[in-house]
């Protein structure tokens, strides 16, 4: 969905250095420049954090896949695969790959590695991190200062004494202590909310105090714009959709269910339109099925 594609991007883009530490294994990361991906050969999601990356002993690439479910149209090695091979020969660094899993089952049968071949003929032996946001003790990352992180900490494991409930009162409690801004704020607890939810009830992250904080962030009013929006088009074309059903019955008295069951499957209006302007021109019933 676009809402999490634009919120992950932003979030990696702030402050990717607490998850590129938890990709890489290491603290000892310096993260350098983000890479763009609009143009490249092998198209990358709009989720990709991909970023230049100083280690102790080499400079690399860090690329993160974010997925809420597992990959559906090509196998996720493979997608790796592909995306590593890329920026390995575009940037002629060694790329450390990582897939971030954030709701279970997602991510349980990803191996972390694509093979195949033999020491006679070659092959290919290829790594990559699988990390599940799900399984992670969620103790350990609830830190207000940890940014990059808290917004899929109510993802995480609660301790063992306290309740999911409990749990995402605590992560809210969190953001809302965090040292940054009000606008910031209110992103990191809307994007807290929208990632949350993927596993708790939408309910827990919404109450008066909430709101009024995810209202100063942008993403807030993008999406709650972009569903007023779909409102008013979903409106628009139920609105339709009945305009056709009545021009029909108002000049043939009745709707054949084959031709009902047509009309309810149209989702867009310029459709309704172009059939409504058929139903006006045809002479009989038999003329408009044709």
């Amino acid at each position: 969905m676009p809402q999490y594609d634009e919120v992950f991007k932003y979030v990696t883009g702030e402050f990717p250095s607490e998850l590129a530490a938890l990709a890489l294994k290491t603290p000892d990361v310096e993260v350098g420049d983000r890479l763009g991906t609009d143009q490249a050969t092998v198209r990358m999601h709009h989720s990709d954090m991909t970023f230049h990356v100083g280690l102790p002993d080499e400079e690399a690439i860090l690329h993160i896949e974010a997925q809420t479910d597992d990959s559906t149209q090509r196998p996720m090695p493979l997608r790796m695969l592909a995306y590593s091979s890329f920026l390995c020969l575009e940037h002629q660094k060694p790329v450390y790959s990582t897939v971030l899993y954030f709701r279970p089952p997602a991510g349980r049968r990803d191996p972390g590695i694509y093979e195949y071949g033999t020491p006679q003929r070659g092959g290919v032996t290829f790594r990559y991190n699988v990390i599940r946001v799900y399984e992670l003790e969620g103790e350990a990352f609830l830190n207000a200062d940890a940014l990059g992180i808290l917004p899929f900490t109510a993802l995480m494991r609660p301790p063992a004494d306290i309740t999911p409930e409990a749990w995402v009162a605590r992560c809210i409690q969190t953001i809302q202590q965090a040292s940054v801004d009000k606008e910031t704020r209110g992103t990191l607890l809307f994007a807290l909310s929208l990632f949350g939810s993927l596993i708790h009830p939408p309910e827990l992250f919404h109450n008066p105090l909430s709101e009024a904080i995810m209202q100063e962030s942008p993403f807030y009013q993008q999406v709650m714009q972009r569903g007023i929006e779909q409102g008013i088009e979903q409106g628009t074309t139920h609105a339709k959709r009945e305009a056709v059903l009545k021009l029909l019955r108002h000049r043939f008295g009745s709707v054949p269910q084959p031709l009902a069951n047509y009309i309810a499957e149209l989702r867009h209006i310029s459709e309704l339109d172009t059939l409504f302007e058929k139903v006006l021109r045809a002479q009989t019933l038999e003329d408009l099925q044709e």
